[in-house]
């Protein structure tokens, strides 16, 4: 499994934006390899993040794609676009996809299965409720949510998975690393014993992930880094998180 950090930046941001963003991540990085860092802004400024990055090995990515590729869909983006836009992944199923627009886990495959088609690696992912977890129902959703997305996609050439727990993102609460830990093992079995054909790079946590708890996190065997959103907007505290993970890439 890859090391990885990603950066979620939702309905934020803007051309000045993505200036002071590189100007604080680039001046506390301490790395000498970019290739393990991406970032997903608004779509609107994909192509202005990349100029602003310039050379660096960082990879830009969206946080949605379309589940068709051409077509009547009116203000959709489709992976090919992405794809277009030099894009390298997309973030698909996340719980506010969901929620807020009643993505199904059948959507979703169709979504993955284009993400695939235009050769560019899905981050999908999956979380319980809060209710759902406190009646020890996790294991259960998660292996739902995992194999009906997957069920038409079982030959995925990339893939990689973010545990999201719903009532963890924005909120500020964490279940601990080594509860994180077990689920991460979880769903690399149930991937890799089910969908043989699919080739797992990485399964990442998500859910108010920040400078003082990445440490923990990252030192858990199963877990192969973060898809980080609120901590993601301060490019400082997001170079921070990835020198941490940038020096256990290095101990390893």
């Amino acid at each position: 499994m890859s090391l990885r950090l990603v950066a979620n930046w939702k309905l934020n941001g803007s051309r000045e934006f993505n200036h002071e963003w590189a100007l604080g991540f680039f001046s506390n990085f301490k790395g000498n390899s970019f290739t393990f860092l991406g970032i997903a802004p608004a779509s609107l400024y994909i192509d202005h993040l990349r100029g602003v990055i310039g050379d660096h090995d960082i990879k830009i990515g969206s946080q949605n794609i379309d589940l068709m590729e051409t077509g009547a869909r009116t203000g959709e983006i489709s992976a090919s676009m992405i794809k277009d836009l030099g894009c390298t992944f997309s973030i698909i199923g996340h719980s506010e996809r969901r929620i807020l627009f009643q993505e199904t886990n059948e959507i979703i495959c169709k979504k993955l299965i284009q993400a695939d088609n235009n050769s560019v690696t899905p981050i999908l992912c999956v979380g319980e409720s809060a209710e759902e977890n406190q009646s020890n129902f996790t294991f259960k959703v998660l292996e739902q949510q995992i194999i009906e997305a997957l069920d038409d996609a079982d030959e995925l050439s990339s893939l990689v998975i973010a545990y999201e727990p719903v009532w963890a993102i924005g909120s500020g609460k964490t279940p601990n690393p080594e509860e994180i830990n077990s689920v991460h093992e979880m769903i690399k079995d149930v991937v890799q014993s089910r969908f043989p054909k699919i080739g797992l790079e990485s399964v990442l946590y998500g859910g108010s992930v920040n400078l003082k708890n990445a440490l923990s996190l990252f030192e858990q065997k199963n877990i192969d880094g973060a898809l980080i959103g609120g901590a993601s907007l301060d490019g400082r505290e997001f170079a921070l998180i990835a020198n941490i993970l940038n020096e256990l890439m290095v101990q390893q």
